[in-house]
């Protein structure tokens, strides 16, 4: 090593790196100064699903606040949060109430990407297999997924399901596309891979082999028109650096709205918001104008649209604490069931999955998405006719 190098960027790296102090990104550390914005009043601490869920819990969670007052400012000990930072569902209720709207999901998300380079062993199994699977098998669960049969000619869109669908709610999967077909759309299906979005979640960059596969099978088939009912693709498609400015990416919530149903039911149904659909995108109105129209009886629950309550599936938690994940759907559910509603939609293969998880066999009530409780309905009305 040269002289100049010991004395610059490199030598700092060398002397310093068995300190665990690391480099911030240009975008990290324009964030910086709004990790210092917390007044600590505690309107947070009321907020967080999580603190709400580890009353009967012996784990221990720092919670929002002291994640955005303590937690961010100690960079060379940022391995030290990881039995606390793996815990929040990066759902974004503390910083929706928050009067200074620190990014406590922002803060948690770069905390997590700099453990894997501080102390790797500290990251929780789930993440690091997650992480893996994404590398060898091009999907969270590492196996191999079958892909749906919806083969178009000269499509004018593209179905983008994403992994927990492809995986976990096929069933859900097969109204939507049955749904698409009734309408007429003229659509097809990829054989796709993760969309990538989940690695933010692990703290860890895009995989780009990911966006390249997703990219060359979407433009190959003639349209950059792109449906998801999965918020995380949604965003990661419209939104990463991989994928901006490329493809028209809309919501299935977005894409429904603009359809006149006449399909109906008398019986009681409420909606849960997906925090990556309405927090995290501002996506409230169309979903509950489609619902509107077709369940005259729609009723809403005390938290919803900006207040709504985190399923517990979001930020990796089901992986890392399953139980506490099911808990937190769990009080969700019943949140749902003391409307009086019979039916609970929503559109996230995630928060379907995590309240599918959560309900008993004794519970009266009945979940969908929306694009599958339209089909639903739709083949109520068929058969009526």
């Amino acid at each position: 090593m040269t002289e100049s190098q010991k004395n610059g960027l490199d030598g700092f790296r060398e002397r310093y790196g068995p300190d665990n102090i690391i480099e911030y990104t240009p975008e990290e550390s324009h964030l910086l100064h709004k990790f210092e914005w917390c007044i600590n009043c505690g309107l947070c601490l009321a907020e967080c699903v999580v603190l709400r869920n580890l009353v009967t819990n012996a784990m221990q969670y720092a919670g929002p606040r002291s994640i955005g007052t303590s937690l961010s400012r100690s960079t060379p000990d940022f391995w030290a949060t990881s039995d606390t930072i793996y815990l929040c569902t990066m759902c974004g209720a503390c910083e929706a109430i928050c009067p200074a709207q620190v990014p406590i999901p922002e803060i948690v998300a770069m905390i997590r990407s700099k453990i894997p380079r501080q102390k790797d062993d500290l990251v929780p199994m789930a993440h690091r297999g997650l992480v893996h699977n994404l590398q060898e098998s091009g999907n969270i669960y590492g196996q191999q997924i079958e892909p749906f049969a919806a083969v178009q000619r000269n499509p004018e869109y593209v179905l983008f399901v994403g992994c927990v669908g492809s995986y976990l709610e096929r069933e859900s999967v097969e109204h939507t596309l049955q749904l698409l077909e009734r309408l007429g759309v003229n659509f097809t299906t990829i054989d796709e891979l993760c969309c990538g979005g989940p690695t933010q979640v692990a703290g860890v960059p895009m995989v780009d082999s990911l966006a390249q596969h997703n990219l060359t099978a979407i433009l190959s088939t003639g349209t950059s028109k792109v449906i998801t009912p999965c918020p995380r693709c949604w965003a990661t498609l419209s939104q990463h650096p991989a994928y901006a400015g490329k493809l028209e990416v809309q919501h299935v919530t977005q894409f429904l709205a603009g359809f006149d149903w006449k399909a109906m039911t008398d019986r009681v149904v409420t909606y849960h918001d997906p925090c990556e659909l309405g927090r995290y995108r501002g996506e409230y109105d169309t979903v509950r104008a489609t619902l509107r129209q077709v369940a005259p009886h729609f009723v809403e629950m005390p938290n919803s649209r900006e207040t709504s309550v985190c399923c517990g599936a979001g930020g990796g938690l089901r992986g890392v604490q399953t139980r506490l994940s099911v808990q937190i759907a769990r009080s969700r559910l019943e949140e749902a069931m003391k409307t009086g509603a019979e039916i609970l939609v929503t559109e996230c293969y995630s928060c379907l999955h995590n309240f599918y998880n959560a309900r008993r066999s004794t519970d009266n009530i009945e979940l969908y998405n929306l694009s599958e409780f339209l089909n639903v309905l739709m083949k109520e009305n068929t058969l009526a006719d």
